[in-house]
């Protein structure tokens, strides 16, 4: 669920691949169709992207932060954490404002989909007017957005408070976010420039490994 990384992710390819990744998780809630051949191919490239997230060292020791009882959630939390981070970290990844990245792109995405998908379009309005991907950095955010997901279906409703989790090991979370994403940079390079990875992490890799 993490939308924001999704979108930086595929931000140089054509409409139809930017929008099948981003909303990928949205077909079978709102019972669209894959309009076309390139919104497939987004598709795989989002399942890509998450299979590879799943199976890094370092999300899988950001999902053992997450305490019982939400850790049967954790995939979720982190991906929300890893756009929190994303949004607060932004001007190392862009060159472009965030909010002027997402204004744009969503709106290339919506403009598309008002031609191919009428419930993916309808969605994504509600993103747009929602300010879903500029909401991720502020802890005000990070509940709405956490509320959101609880009131989907009630399997999800353990989520309810889950940025609490987030800031209580918002550091260790950091560090695995910077840990991380550079390699799924480089697995899925968006033509960014060099990211270095921030050293002040390895002290408290050290110290958690004690």
């Amino acid at each position: 669920m993490n939308l924001l990384a999704h979108l930086y992710l595929s931000a140089n390819h054509p409409i139809p691949v930017q929008a099948g990744n981003l909303l990928a998780d949205f077909l079978r809630r709102t019972g669209a169709h894959i309009p076309d051949d390139a919104f497939a191919a987004g598709v795989r490239l989002h399942r890509s992207i998450d299979a590879y997230a799943d199976a890094h060292a370092a999300t899988r020791a950001a999902r053992r932060l997450i305490p019982p009882p939400r850790r049967r959630l954790a995939g979720i939390i982190v991906d929300v954490a890893y756009d929190y981070f994303l949004t607060h970290q932004w001007e190392k990844f862009s060159p472009d404002p965030l909010a002027d990245f997402v204004e744009k792109r969503l709106a290339d995405i919506h403009a598309y989909l008002r031609g191919n998908s009428a419930p993916l379009h309808d969605l994504l309005t509600h993103v747009i007017r929602g300010r879903w991907l500029l909401s991720y950095g502020s802890a005000r955010g990070l509940k709405l957005t956490f509320q959101r997901m609880a009131s989907r279906a009630p399997v999800a409703a353990g989520l309810l408070g889950a940025e609490r989790d987030i800031a209580a090991q918002l550091a260790p979370l950091q560090c695995c976010f910077e840990d991380f994403f550079p390699d799924l940079l480089a697995r899925f390079p968006p033509n960014t420039p060099e990211i270095i990875r921030d050293r002040t992490c390895d002290s408290t890799r050290e110290n958690s490994s004690k």
